[in-house]
């Protein structure tokens, strides 16, 4: 199993020296991998940050975080905003590639914050699913896993449960196309974590490990033992990445304009080492 944490764990805007200094952490702290946000307002050399995690150890895994501007959606009916959409994403995964990343991965298929209170037709499946094709055929192109995250249903209306993400994974039809499981978007979907497991698993490269409040686990209301047993039975060895908005003042009103109102990601370390150790022992007494 390899363990990672998402930058925002740490803060919200970073450059070349502040992730150097999150590499030294997330090394320090037993982890295998750092998810770093991109967005069109986060500038560091891609680069020198491969180079710096490959000294370390480390993998890096991409996912759309910062700036991100609402038209650059693939599954929008206006084809210019879906050529958008394709475009930011290509530069996406150019920039990842640059790193030397594994993956690309997060709601690719639609733009977090949008929802639109209607039903997908099969025909708006089909439409997302063909530039999912052309993205995934990128990533590989670049040695990157594309990585798709259903999200809860107050973030997008078009992917929120298992069934759905498989369903665009299969309409895309290409062999890299793989998704995430993330607890906190789910909990939400779902009423059995470990049948929500079984359903991604043919496609599972990931999990987002993290309470209903974004907390670590173990620390809110999540059924962690019926999903922990089912990961250890299917002998599943994927990316499990812990995920939240650090929460001090020290960073303003970060975690509250992301829409956590609750002070439960305070110091990156404490989060990070009670998740490690939460999951670890949790998994090994599954087994």
């Amino acid at each position: 199993m390899k363990y990672g944490a998402h930058v925002f764990v740490w803060q919200d805007r970073y450059g070349d020296d502040e992730l150097r200094r999150i590499l030294d952490d997330a090394a320090a702290w037993g982890l295998s991998f750092l998810e770093v946000a991109v967005g069109d307002d986060i500038q560091f050399n891609a680069s020198k940050l491969g180079d710096e995690a490959n000294a370390r150890g480390l993998e890096l895994v991409f996912s759309p975080g910062g700036a991100w501007p609402v038209e650059c959606d693939i599954s929008l009916t206006d084809e210019r905003h879906r050529a958008a959409g394709l475009d930011w994403h290509r530069r996406a995964i150019e920039r990842s590639a640059t790193a030397g990343a594994s993956a690309y991965t997060g709601a690719i298929y639609g733009h977090p914050g949008t929802v639109q209170r209607r039903r997908l037709s099969e025909s708006d499946n089909k439409r997302i699913a063909e530039t999912l094709h052309q993205l995934a055929e990128d990533a590989a192109d670049g040695g990157l896993d594309l990585v798709l995250e259903p999200m809860s249903h107050f973030r997008t209306h078009v992917a929120n449960t298992p069934r759905q993400v498989n369903h665009l994974i299969a309409l895309a039809g290409h062999e890299n196309l793989f998704s995430l499981l993330d607890t906190y978007h789910l909990v939400t979907e779902v009423t059995d974590m470990a049948a929500a497991f079984e359903e991604m698993h043919p496609h599972l490269w990931g999990l987002h490990a993290c309470e209903n409040n974004r907390g670590a686990p173990g620390t809110g209301l999540l059924p962690w033992q019926p999903l922990l047993k089912a990961v250890s039975v299917s002998r599943w060895d994927g990316y499990v990445g812990f995920e939240s908005y650090n929460s001090t003042w020290r960073y303003g009103d970060f975690a509250v304009e992301r829409g956590m109102f609750h002070n439960v990601c305070p110091d990156a370390e404490a989060f990070i080492r009670q998740s490690l150790s939460f999951m670890q022992t949790g998994l090994s007494e599954t087994r």
